[in-house]
């Protein structure tokens, strides 16, 4: 009986789904369960697949049914010299040659994503002396992105059924931020700092916090005051470079 009870305490004991499904299931009905399981076998490959399928996806809709021209002669409109016709031909032909750039950057874009924010992530905790991997800090990011792939696949849905579609205004059109109550053209930098107010944004943080305190094996609240700050500084960067080109 002594040697059952000392394998019994022993044992490992299942802290949330391991399976890729599972887990792709568990962010959403099973959070904390699932970002302990993440933290303690960290994966990431299926959320990432599944996140640069469906950017590529949305990214090659909005291609095929942009049309450069509206978009083209929208933007010279805000200029002081105008661009003549010939010139406004020669535009839409070099955006449509050069779509392709912008399916690569749909392609790619999700998996820089997720390293640039996971070693970001990772730097910080190793500077405040907490021991995180970075392969717990990237399994941890790309399943706390889950939320806006959901978001991707309403977003492809919307669009569906649109004979065109302006790339300008995708930011706006599930209104998961109250940037859509301004407008882009009337004031950019506003526009700017309420779409960072998103729902979507907070919910990833919610999940990162969840994962990485986990992995750190530090407090929710103490994680939450760094991804916080991490957060903020990335939304004055923002703003600024948007003052800065407008």
């Amino acid at each position: 009986m002594a040697e059952e009870a000392a394998a019994a305490a022993t044992a490992p004991v299942s802290t949330g789904p391991d399976t890729s499904l599972g887990r792709l299931v568990g962010v959403f009905v099973s959070p904390v369960r699932t970002f302990a399981a993440i933290a303690a076998r960290p994966t990431f490959l299926v959320p990432l697949v599944l996140w640069t399928a469906m950017s590529f996806l949305v990214s090659e809709l909005v291609l095929s049914r942009t049309d450069w021209r509206s978009v083209i002669v929208e933007g010279n409109s805000h200029r002081e010299q105008k661009l003549t016709e010939a010139q406004i031909d020669q535009a839409v032909e070099g955006s449509r040659k050069f779509s392709w750039v912008w399916e690569f950057f749909g392609a790619v874009a999700p998996t820089v994503i997720a390293f640039i924010t996971a070693g970001g992530l990772w730097m910080a905790c190793q500077a405040f002396g907490w021991e995180v991997r970075f392969r717990q800090s990237l399994g941890v990011t790309a399943h706390a992105f889950l939320p806006g792939v959901v978001a991707s696949i309403a977003l492809f849905a919307l669009l569906w059924g649109r004979s065109t579609i302006d790339p300008q205004g995708l930011d706006d059109l599930l209104h998961t931020s109250p940037a859509f109550l301004v407008s882009r053209q009337s004031d950019r930098t506003l526009h700017s700092l309420l779409a960072s107010l998103d729902m979507l944004s907070f919910w990833s943080m919610a999940l990162l916090v969840l994962g990485l305190s986990a992995a750190a094996k530090t407090s929710r609240g103490r994680m939450a005051a760094l991804v916080l700050s991490l957060w903020g500084l990335y939304v004055l960067g923002k703003a600024g470079l948007g003052i800065l080109f407008s």
